[in-house]
């Protein structure tokens, strides 16, 4: 899953998200040649003029990962570079079952578990000492927060976000771009677009 673990990576994002990133990557081999973000960084911005200095990268073997917590940010980077390669980063204190799948440019952080037949898509994030338990789906670019638990079979949808605490029981579905917030304990389905909050979380509407 780590792909060639110890050629060089440049990590799209300057937050504290990118930092830990960072860390997990070098922990499990890569080589962390930059870092690339508007405000800060050894490159400049990947939507600005640090683009073209990242497709050189890429284009002379560099990885990237993009690494910042907008699901949006995430795969409006991924478009931009599609031509280059996406590291999946695990880092090494993590449980990932070797019959679940886990996708391009995915992170999966310190401590956390991805269970038997599990899939975490393309983007997505699985952050310190969150659990996936067996069967479930987080789609593309989801973001499940630290020490979120995912019981037996959910299904997290495209650029969901679990919030840090949060209990999904087995079954259920949060909708694309649903938000669950900290500590919530999702009991039924969230519709796409809702905010969910609370015990058990009470989804509402999208206000746009």
């Amino acid at each position: 899953m780590n792909g060639e673990l110890g050629g060089p990576l440049i990590i799209l994002g300057g937050g504290g998200h990118a930092a830990v990133v960072a860390e997990s990557a070098a922990r499990a081999g890569w080589r962390v040649v930059g870092t690339a973000a508007a405000d800060g960084g050894t490159i400049g911005d990947p939507d600005g003029a640090g683009a073209g200095e990242i497709e050189r990268a890429a284009q002379s073997g560099a990885a990237l990962h993009a690494a910042v917590g907008s699901a949006e940010v995430r795969e409006r980077w991924t478009r931009r570079f599609a031509g280059a390669r996406f590291a999946t980063v695990v880092d090494p204190s993590a449980l990932v079952s070797d019959t679940a799948r886990v996708g391009a440019g995915a992170f999966i952080g310190a401590g956390a578990i991805v269970q038997a037949r599990a899939s975490v898509g393309a983007g997505a994030i699985v952050n310190t000492r969150a659990i996936v338990e067996h069967d479930c789906a987080v789609h593309e670019f989801a973001h499940l927060s630290p020490a979120s638990v995912l019981c037996g079979s959910v299904t997290i949808e495209r650029g969901a976000q679990i919030g840090a605490g949060a209990v999904v029981i087995p079954g259920r579905t949060v909708g694309a771009g649903a938000v669950v917030g900290a500590g919530a304990v999702v009991v039924r389905d969230i519709p796409a677009g809702a905010t969910a909050v609370g015990v058990p979380a009470i989804p509402r509407p999208p206000t746009r």
